[in-house]
């Protein structure tokens, strides 16, 4: 399921938001606030339902109070697995391939039961850390 605003010719990821709002420590508060405020915006603009709903999730589990604090970590850290079948989306890889990077140690991944998820943090680690920048040709 895409987690996704478009805005013109931009997406913006709606786990985005929530990252940048606790990289800058805002309080529980103000996270409340501003979550409301692009909510009432998003749902104003007729954005699908699933965004708003994340968004709606999103404020409640933050006006829960702290005991359950624990409970919105593994929620929050759930929406960021990938299974197998996204991970070689995304990549444009083969089931091969994928077993490879988990082989040799490059893709770190958990299993439960018998399914594996990988973490997107873990993805983007790899991508960056490939990445080649290559010099066009004029024709």
């Amino acid at each position: 399921m895409k987690q996704s605003i478009k805005t013109g010719n931009s997406t913006i990821d709606v786990n985005d938001i929530f990252t940048v709002m606790s990289q800058h420590h805002f309080s529980k508060r103000k996270q409340i606030k501003l979550l409301q405020i692009v909510d009432f915006v998003l749902y104003e603009k007729q954005y699908p339902e699933n965004i708003c709903g994340i968004i709606e999730r999103k404020i409640k589990l933050l006006e829960q109070p702290e005991e359950t604090t624990e409970e919105a970590q593994l929620i929050t850290q759930t929406e960021d697995l990938l299974d197998n079948q996204e991970v070689m989306q995304a990549l444009h890889i083969s089931p091969r391939t994928l077993q490879t990077l988990r082989s040799n140690g490059t893709l770190p991944f958990s299993r439960i039961g018998n399914k594996l998820f990988y973490r997107k943090q873990d993805i983007n680690t790899i991508l960056s850390s490939n990445y080649m920048m290559y010099k066009l040709r004029n024709k």
